[in-house]
């Protein structure tokens, strides 16, 4: 049986974030990516809401949030603080555990580089620390070729795709490799849908990288927040799956620049999104660092 969800809203000055929430005892915050929304975290919300309470927001410009037009807002120095006035808001002082997905994976690694003291331990699935990517980004050919459409979605004929025809291309696109798991039912797939069909809810959604992410030529220059090297005693978890295309799995081995606790955990014949396509054996390892951290921080 699902423990019950309630949905809040969090106002922090013009801003407005909405959340979904399950469950009591230690918080636990999930920040999903892009194209995607609070739902990323279904499974999850599930599994640990028997023992934790679980908040998965809606990041900004995603879903129910709001969709400032400054670009500024964007910018991952400030996503950090609203983060922390959200928790603030929500949680108290008492130091948290912080899951993140995709952009919400980089900028939860660049909060507990920030802000270590605020977090129990941090859980990145699927993407590296924010100032790595810009690292790689700077210093990998490979890596900036699977990276083009941080660029080429910006304007042109691919952003006409990203943004046309009310969000239903891209949720056809970006989610045809979960439609057809069985866990992934309809009610979840309608959710993914919906939340792309918000108006303005996709170009919000791309502002993360026009904010964030500088033109090829510039990328020399570019000092990543909150530095370069920055790194956090915080412990994390990286969760990565063996079919991912997105970043090189090189950037792996140089974790440890970035943390000095960090446990990677490989999962075969898996995606991108490994919390929905093998929620139970993600949801264990999660658990179990949960177990390890929340005891001991």
């Amino acid at each position: 049986m699902s423990p019950e969800r309630t949905r809040g809203v969090v106002e922090l000055d013009a801003i407005r974030l909405h959340y979904v929430e399950a469950g009591d005892g230690p918080l636990v915050v999930c920040v999903h990516g892009f194209p995607s929304c609070s739902a990323s975290f279904h499974f999850q919300v599930d599994a640990l809401a028997r023992d934790h309470r679980v908040v998965a927001i809606d990041a900004l410009g995603a879903n129910r949030s709001s969709k400032p037009e400054d670009l500024s807002a964007y910018r991952v120095e400030r996503l950090v603080d609203q983060l922390d006035r959200f928790v603030l808001a929500v949680g108290g002082t008492d130091p948290y555990s912080l899951i993140g997905h995709d952009w919400g994976a980089a900028m939860a690694w660049a909060y507990a580089q920030a802000l270590p003291d605020r977090l129990s331990g941090l859980i990145a699935i699927a993407a590296p620390p924010y100032n790595q990517l810009i690292e790689l980004l700077r210093t990998s050919e490979e890596q900036r070729t699977r990276s083009t459409y941080m660029w080429s979605m910006r304007s042109g004929s691919h952003h006409r795709f990203m943004t046309g025809n009310g969000g239903r291309d891209l949720w056809e696109y970006a989610y045809a490799p979960l439609r057809a798991l069985p866990q992934v039912g309809p009610d979840l797939d309608e959710q993914f849908r919906d939340a792309l069909a918000v108006p303005g809810a996709i170009d919000a959604g791309i502002n993360w990288y026009r904010a964030n992410i500088p033109d090829t030529d510039q990328l020399d220059d570019f000092e990543a927040w909150p530095s370069r090297w920055a790194s956090t005693p915080s412990p994390v978890l990286e969760i990565w799956g063996e079919d991912d295309r997105t970043f090189v799995p090189t950037f792996l081995d140089g974790l440890a620049n970035y943390a000095d606790d960090v446990e990677v955990y490989r999962m075969a014949n898996t995606g991108h999104w490994p919390m929905i396509e093998h929620p139970d054996e993600v949801n264990q390892v999660i658990r179990a660092f949960l177990a390890r951290t929340v005891t001991t921080r």
